[in-house]
């Protein structure tokens, strides 16, 4: 399969792509941006073997629930979270700062955090991304 991708079934709440974000900008009225916890960012690329400054979906309270279709990829979830991972018919616990193998038809469900207010869930792939101004990271206060 040549295209992989996610199917959205909810949206999660504040969901986002993150990366190391841009902080060069401020002097023009482009404020900071970039992942809330550099740490639990960071991680997630890491778990899945991926270059550290590649972007990750942040979320917070309750994340997505995505449905993926494609070849196998290894997914992580970094953070204090509940989720769950449906492969076929069984659905299992995820651990967070684990990686995980997703192959097409599993969902992911991202349900909570626990005593944070963020989460990260990395792929081992690049997403399909438009930069903007050296930065992939979403500013909804900027529109960036």
């Amino acid at each position: 399969m040549t295209k992989n991708y996610f199917k959205v079934i909810r949206a999660g709440i504040n969901t986002t792509y993150q990366d190391l974000g841009r902080n060069n900008l401020y002097h023009i009225g482009i404020p900071f941006s970039g992942a809330m916890d550099n740490r639990n960012y960071l991680i997630s690329n890491k778990l899945v073997n991926n270059n550290l400054s590649l972007p990750v979906i942040e979320f917070a309270y309750q994340g997505p629930l995505l449905k993926y279709y494609g070849d196998k990829i290894n997914i992580a979830v970094t953070g204090d979270i509940n989720f769950k991972i449906k492969k076929g018919t069984n659905i299992f616990e995820g651990n967070c700062y684990e990686s995980y193998l997703v192959e097409n038809g599993d969902e992911i469900n991202i349900l909570s955090t626990n005593k944070s207010v963020y989460g990260y869930l990395s792929v081992g792939a690049e997403f399909k991304l438009k930069s903007q101004w050296g930065s992939f990271s979403i500013n909804t206060k900027a529109n960036t």
